[in-house]
């Protein structure tokens, strides 16, 4: 014989005008329970959903602001990057200008390229007087004055055969009036110097100096070349006193084509 235990909950109003009454077996409070509990577990579990959800959103917005930071440091580093590869590009082209060419047994220098200074004993006529303009052995091919079967005007200058990268030297001290590339010239540069006394030297493949600054004499001011019309790495030498051309065998101190070691420079005929 089965035994059906029931409750009867009894609702009273305040007043106590009204009462209700439930009537409730033992399995219905049962499941009412268990009911309510699982309700209150399912609140608590979608609440911590939600909040885990919240602080989840809170680390993405975190976490896309640090690769946006990320992004403009790695473009910083891009264009940093490009910038060095230039200067490198620019410092090994200037590296090869200053090496290629030059013999081993060049004779070494005393200078600081692009503003630097030989330093040795010299008496005051000496440094008043025009000095040889390289410090390597060269040939002469074409004297001041020399004129060419198919020409009418005579050469403006001397020339002077010489390997490429060897050191062009300031004849005197001056200071730049020009410095560029001319169509003929090739890379130049053109010194004032004192008494009306001006100095070109043309076709060089590096420059040194630029308009403008000050150079002492036998300062290392070019690199020699083959730009502008030339058919072969030389140096054209060019002197003028008061826009008068002038023969620079005549002038410069080593008139005879000696270069720095005292070895007359071979000459060519003309």
């Amino acid at each position: 014989m089965t035994i059906l235990r029931r409750w009867t909950l009894q609702l009273v109003r305040r007043d106590g005008r009204r009462v209700r009454s439930l009537s409730l077996s033992r399995a219905r409070l049962l499941l009412s329970v268990a009911g309510t509990i699982i309700g209150l577990a399912g609140l608590g579990f979608l609440g911590g959903f939600l909040t885990a959800s919240r602080a989840e959103s809170r680390r993405v917005l975190e976490l896309e602001a640090e690769v946006a930071t990320l992004e403009g440091e790695r473009e910083r580093t891009n264009r940093l990057a490009g910038r060095l590869n230039e200067l490198e590009e620019d410092f090994g082209l200037l590296q090869d200008a200053v090496t290629s060419g030059r013999p081993a047994e060049s004779p070494p220098v005393n200078v600081v390229l692009g503003g630097g200074v030989e330093i040795r004993s010299r008496t005051s006529a000496e440094a008043a007087t025009p000095a040889w303009p390289l410090t390597q052995r060269g040939f002469i091919t074409r004297h001041f004055g020399s004129r060419p079967a198919d020409s009418r005007e005579g050469h403006t200058g001397l020339d002077i055969a010489v390997s490429t990268g060897s050191y062009v030297r300031a004849i005197q001290a001056g200071r730049v009036e020009a410095a560029g590339e001319d169509p003929i010239y090739g890379k130049f540069l053109r010194i004032a110097h004192a008494d009306g006394l001006t100095s070109l030297y043309g076709h060089n493949a590096w420059l040194f100096a630029a308009a403008g600054d000050a150079v002492e004499r036998l300062e290392v001011i070019a690199l020699t070349g083959n730009t502008g019309r030339s058919s072969a790495p030389h140096l054209h030498l060019e002197l003028a006193r008061n826009g008068v051309l002038l023969d620079p065998l005549s002038l410069v101190a080593d008139h005879s084509g000696r270069d720095s070691t005292g070895a007359p420079a071979e000459r060519q005929p003309e």
